[in-house]
């Protein structure tokens, strides 16, 4: 199957071969990621348990492509070998297709999974046990009240104490990315980009006709008629020159920006993107210059972004930075950049949330990483001089820090898109 434009042809591959692909992401992550965040979180043991149909979303990021479900019940066991840097993983589950991934730990007969689970914790006897339990974080909060009593129970008072949460190092498998991902990364935008594009077109867009539910379905069903899944439900959305609010819901005419905000999920992966679109007047041949200089001005906005954020930085010093030097430079902006990953607003440092533009506890305290993605998401206000008005330029681009910067990985709006009306 492949998605066609003009310009550009994305091939979006078969499942098998999709799975593959999955598969050897998660064979390296194993074999390479998993050791290391253990070392370096000084985790010696850190379970995962997961119902059938109640998932733990770590667990989920474990499974094997032939593998979709708990079915029943599903633990997960990753352990340091005493005396060695060597970790064990196991998975105490009927189902043989965990292998080579895992090593099936075996159940004696009419033995319960959590007594296997207790066998294997007193063979290693780990001073700490992490498990999947969070007050601030909802992906490393997936062990269910049900399991954490039953594990509980069965530990007894010797090894329950034990027990700690495994936000740390839960947050870094999540955020984390290896080369092999980043790589297909930018593919992903790249495909999402396309998919921008086709949406914005005189065939698609019909001033006076088209209105922004119109392109909201039509995305949707073109994203499913490609096998692929939107990462979260699109919004459209338009500004106009005499519109009562920013963000208008309605039937598109000429002179309004359209604004589109969208995202895909692909190999497991997630994108989230805002783009604009303007649509032409009659006789108008570009946008008004100072559309075309409000978007230069966000432009600027994300060189900034860019020049501020730095490895081991909190998301909340990113953020004041970035704001600070945007006001010193007379741009009137607003920053809400979140992690991407798993998830579309995934594990890692927030920058920022549209709601709340101050420091944000707990989670705007996470440091920057190398190796890890985000939505570089925020708004700035320029003054319109046609339009007789500040108007907000909402954008939105997944980047990926690497290296000690951070790296656009399909580059970055620089144009309107432009509907041209027949008149």
């Amino acid at each position: 199957m492949t998605l066609r434009t003009e310009k550009n042809t994305v091939q979006i591959l078969s499942l098998l071969e999709q799975e593959k692909i999955m598969d050897q992401w998660l064979f390296d992550r194993l074999e390479q990621l998993l050791p290391l965040l253990m070392k370096k979180h000084n985790v010696e043991m850190w379970i995962t348990i997961g119902k059938e149909y109640n998932e733990d979303p770590i667990g989920k990021t474990f499974f094997p492509s032939a593998i979709d479900s708990s079915r029943r019940l599903t633990i997960f066991a990753f352990v340091k070998e005493n005396h060695s840097d060597k970790i064990n993983r196991y998975v105490i589950s009927s189902n043989k297709t965990f292998e080579p991934f895992y090593s099936c730990y075996p159940l004696q007969v009419n033995e319960d999974p959590f007594d296997g689970l207790m066998r294997l914790i007193e063979k290693f006897n780990p001073e700490s046990i992490a498990v999947n339990s969070s007050l601030h974080y909802a992906f490393c909060d997936g062990l269910s009240h049900s399991n954490y009593e039953k594990l509980q129970k069965v530990l007894g008072t010797q090894h329950a104490k034990k027990l700690v949460s495994s936000e740390n190092i839960a947050i870094d498998w999540l955020q984390t990315r290896t080369e092999s991902e980043l790589h297909w990364y930018r593919k992903l935008e790249g495909i999402t980009k396309e998919i921008v594009k086709q949406t914005f077109t005189n065939e698609l867009v019909i001033p006076h006709k088209t209105s922004t539910q119109d392109l909201v379905r039509w995305i949707r069903q073109h994203v499913t008629d490609l096998g692929l899944k939107t990462s979260f439900y699109p919004t459209v959305d338009i500004q106009r020159q005499d519109g009562s609010s920013d963000r208008l819901e309605s039937v598109i005419l000429p002179g309004d920006i359209i604004h589109l905000d969208f995202g895909i999920e692909y190999l497991g992966l997630c994108t989230d993107t805002q783009q604009l679109a303007y649509v032409l007047k009659e006789n108008e041949i570009e946008p008004p210059k100072g559309l075309r200089n409000a978007l230069s001005t966000a432009n600027e906005f994300e060189d900034l972004f860019f020049k501020e954020s730095k490895e081991g930085m909190s998301g909340n010093e990113i953020f004041l930075n970035v704001l600070t030097k945007a006001k010193q430079n007379h741009m009137d902006a607003m920053l809400y950049s979140h992690p991407i990953g798993y998830f579309c607003h995934g594990a890692g440092p927030i920058i920022g949330l549209y709601d709340k533009q101050e420091y944000i506890p707990i989670r705007g305290e996470l440091r920057m990483e190398n190796n890890t993605c985000y939505a570089l998401e925020f708004n700035i206000k320029h003054f319109i001089p046609e339009w007789n008005k500040a108007v907000p330029i909402y954008l939105e681009e997944t980047v990926c820090f690497k290296e000690g910067k951070m790296q656009f990985f399909a580059g970055r709006q620089t144009e309107f898109y432009l509907i041209k009306p027949k008149w």
